[in-house]
């Protein structure tokens, strides 16, 4: 996906990289490697740089010089030294992509890509000539059909050109750029799921981006602005306390009824609903639009949940009842470590899930 900008270097492969994940708020990065044999994968390290408001604003880059000094100076690895890789793989902002699965006629090959073109600009706010686009048939061969299913991904070129000047000027080379949802996917989608549907909710400080996953592929994402820093908000203004402190009671206490009388249901259920409604409508789209590519497969098997603020106490249990699915929160050690680990992993799980995009970019192949 999004082939255009997701460079190889020809007839080699990677040489040791990094994995960058900026957001609004904070850089993630992680560096894996493998053993000898190219089996057994560890995390080398990985970290986490706050970053002031305003740098990046829904997935725009508005100060691209402090971006690039933070960039060039401020990554360090575990023994606190200037981290060595030049070469990087970085995500680019889910909110600023283009998802979208279009009906064509039955049309050979070599007809598909101008096709695609032309239905580009009915689907996409943008001139075809304002974005990097890839596309990719996605019927099942098991189930006759009188169309032909296309997935297509779109990019705004500014956006991304954005992202690779500012890695670029600060000293690294960009070996590809790709969708936070398709880094999240490879860091949490297993064996046992890759031929499921399942939807990924990635709760984060500023949005929540919902990925449709089937077929072994990412065929939709949405998001939305909802995330951990509504959950403080909400907190602070029931409890009258400063965000500070509401965000150290949210991380021990989430949906605890037992705690003030149940006040932190109060604060929070309100905001609830927004997530509940918005994985509804990708389970209707599934059912809807994307159950023929999958032998049949008609359903969401599960929910699972990635992101910083997936740690909330209670929260699968909430939307499990709400939604009638099963809910688990997803473990971003486990495509490298394997099930079981084979070695402790660095930091516990929980502590984890706001690295899951950075470790699926080093995880890229």
């Amino acid at each position: 996906m999004l082939s255009v900008i997701s460079k190889r270097i020809s007839g080699i492969l990677y040489p040791p990289f990094l994995g960058i994940d900026i957001s609004d708020l904070t850089i993630k990065f992680a560096k894996i490697s493998k053993d000898r044999e190219g089996i057994n994968k560890k995390i080398d390290y990985f970290g986490e740089i706050n970053i002031e408001k305003g740098l990046v604003s829904e997935g725009e880059i508005k100060k691209e010089k402090e971006l690039i000094d933070i960039l060039k100076n401020n990554l360090k690895d575990l023994r606190n030294k200037k981290i060595s890789e030049k070469f990087v793989v970085a995500s680019l902002p889910e909110e600023k992509s283009f998802v979208r699965i279009i009906q064509l006629p039955k049309l050979k090959p070599a007809e598909i890509a101008s096709a695609v073109r032309w239905e580009l600009e009915a689907n996409i706010p943008l001139l075809v000539e304002q974005v990097y686009f890839d596309y990719e048939i996605i019927n099942s061969p098991e189930i006759p059909l009188d169309h032909t299913d296309v997935l297509i991904t779109a990019f705004p070129r500014l956006t991304v050109d954005s992202y690779i000047s500012v890695i670029r000027s600060a000293g690294y080379y960009p070996l590809a750029i790709e969708l936070e949802s398709q880094a999240i996917s490879r860091t949490v989608i297993t064996n046992d799921l890759i031929n499921d549907a399942v939807i990924i909710v990635d709760i984060g400080m500023t949005r929540t981006s919902f990925m449709v996953f089937g077929g072994g592929s990412i065929i939709l994402t949405i998001s939305i602005r909802l995330g951990g820093q509504d959950f403080n908000k909400a907190i602070a203004e029931k409890l009258g306390i400063p965000l500070e402190e509401a965000e150290k009671i949210k991380k021990e206490y989430g949906l605890n009824k037992n705690y003030k009388n149940g006040i932190m249901i109060e604060a929070l259920i309100p905001l609830l609903p927004a997530l509940v409604e918005e994985i509804r409508k990708q389970i209707w789209f599934y059912k809807d639009r994307a159950e023929h590519r999958h032998g049949g497969l008609k359903d969401i098997s599960k929910i699972i949940l990635v992101g910083g603020d997936a740690n909330l106490i209670g929260l699968e249990k909430f939307l499990s009842i709400s939604l009638k699915k099963p809910v688990i929160t997803a473990d971003p050690f486990v495509n490298v470590y394997g099930n079981p680990y084979k070695i402790v992993p660095p930091i516990p799980k929980n502590a984890s899930l706001k690295y899951t995009t950075a470790i699926g970019l080093a995880l890229r192949e």
